[in-house]
């Protein structure tokens, strides 16, 4: 029987179903050295926030297929995966509208000032209510950097609130935006100079590394607000910060950090206008459930001898 390493706890349904098909082994660590001893002898691994390195796929001969537990995959060497015939398989239909979901509400706490005035109020500081002024977001732009399908849906939500939509996404055609009522932009600086809140919905990788940094913060409107829920290392962590404590921009909402977990000591931590959630934008019940039955199935299926409905290297399947 074919053997599955699960770094990382997940749902029991998709436990359930690697138990039915393969022999499930249970991590309890995720360093290199940890995967490696875990993994010996195993046909595939399936993660959640685990690096799959190269020195992992060499160290583990018997490796087929990796699962990630969602949709991106820069915790994963995929080039060297498919160099070493290594499927990778993931989940990225999953938790795209948990994902919209908890954008939505970032874009409410920032335009409405929810933490800090419970946060007042709780200290017998009724007196915010005429001190803070909240902001309206009908007729207000909304600027999406990445036009994939987690923006796609958030758009549809924003539609009710009367909003202006501006995307930003070379790789997307016109037509998608158009059937969506989206303004398509194909200059990343007229979204940052125009858009009320900026929203990334963007992959990391070697191109959007870094992409939003200094130059680019302060291209924005200095009453906006920028929102990353999607990976840290887009944002430069440091030139945010200082655009935040210099009022540069107005305000920030994150889920997602460079060094995660951050250190206790993040600058970010001491700043007011900044909302923090630990990267759980995707951590519905409903979300959580899908992650880990999509990735496991796709496990499954390759082991078994099928195609899996989400593959990551294609080229893998065609040289077979």
């Amino acid at each position: 029987m074919k053997k599955v390493l699960v770094t990382e706890p997940i749902h029991i349904d998709g436990l359930a179903l690697l138990e039915k098909n393969v022999k499930v082994v249970l991590g309890s660590g995720t360093s290199e050295d940890e995967i490696i001893e875990q993994g010996r002898g195993c046909h595939g691994i399936l993660i959640r926030s685990a690096k799959i390195t190269k020195k992992i796929m060499d160290a583990i001969p018997t490796l087929m297929v990796v699962g990630k537990h969602g949709i991106g995959v820069d915790n994963i060497d995929v080039d060297y995966a498919t160099s070493k015939d290594i499927l990778v398989v993931n989940a990225p239909e999953s938790n795209l509208n948990a994902v919209a979901e908890h954008t939505l509400a970032l874009i409410f706490e920032v335009s409405k000032n929810l933490r800090l005035l419970d946060r007042e109020v709780r200290v017998n500081n009724f007196k915010i209510r005429s001190k803070v002024v909240n902001m309206e977001l009908k007729g207000k732009s909304i600027g999406l950097v990445g036009f994939g399908k987690i923006a796609q849906i958030l758009s549809l939500k924003l539609k009710a609130l009367g909003v202006d939509i501006l995307a930003y996404d070379p790789f997307v055609d016109k037509e998608v935006a158009d059937k969506l009522c989206v303004r398509l932009e194909r200059n990343l600086d007229y979204i940052l100079e125009n858009a009320d809140i900026v929203s990334l919905h963007l992959p990391l990788n070697e191109k959007t590394a870094g992409m939003i940094g200094k130059k680019e913060l302060e291209k924005m409107k200095d009453d906006a607000f920028l929102i990353n829920v999607a990976r840290g290392p887009i944002v430069n962590e440091n030139d945010l910060y200082h655009a935040l404590k210099n009022k540069v921009i107005k305000g920030a909402a994150i889920d997602v950090f460079e060094l995660e977990p951050p250190k206790a000591d993040n600058k970010l931590f001491k700043l007011d206008n900044v909302t923090i959630s630990p990267h759980n934008a995707a951590l519905t019940d409903e979300a959580l459930i899908a992650m880990a039955s999509q990735s496991a199935q796709g496990i499954v299926d390759y082991l078994n001898g099928e195609q899996p409905k989400y593959v990551v290297n294609k080229d893998v399947l065609l040289r077979k």
